[in-house]
């Protein structure tokens, strides 16, 4: 029987990643961590290159400031610069819903915290720990290849 150090994140990691848009809204993302009952995922920018990760912390986080300013949301910018002389609440955006009029890209992580894939698994429990974070994504030659999750540690050490 093997014990947890002889386990590599290659072996743990779940290697079809689903990946949000950082164009998205933030109702999007919850729509598609619900549909999916994932909690977080990879951000790609719009030439699919990696630019972050976010989760549903990112989304609470959000959630904890109680108003949000126009100002924040680069689409709105746009808009009402466009429309000169033109108030945000003669524009619609009034009691607008947050996750609607909100990107991804605002509330994500962008720094993503990898491993490669030989890492052993206590090396990359600690990594996580140490970062205080749910999922490190997984490189094999310098590319990323998968994840693994806390919940694919707890799986693994419930199978030992």
């Amino acid at each position: 029987m093997r014990t947890l150090q002889q386990y590599t994140a290659g072996e743990i990691m779940t290697r079809e990643l689903l990946t949000a848009s950082e164009h998205w809204s933030i109702q999007t993302l919850i729509d598609f961590f619900n549909r999916h009952k994932i909690s977080g995922a990879p951000v790609l920018s719009a030439q699919r290159e990696f630019v972050g990760v976010v989760s549903l912390s990112d989304i609470l986080t959000f959630d904890g400031v109680p108003r949000h300013s126009m100002e924040e949301n680069p689409m709105t910018q746009y808009y009402c610069n466009m429309a000169e002389g033109a108030t945000p609440d003669e524009l619609g955006f009034k009691d607008v819903n947050q996750h609607q009029s909100h990107l991804v890209s605002e509330i994500m992580t962008q720094a993503l915290i990898t491993a490669p894939a030989d890492t052993s698994v206590p090396a990359l429990s600690a990594l996580m720990h140490n970062k205080g974070i749910h999922r490190v994504f997984i490189t094999e030659d310098d590319q990323i290849c998968g994840a693994v999750s806390t919940l694919d540690i707890l799986r693994l050490v419930a199978d030992l």
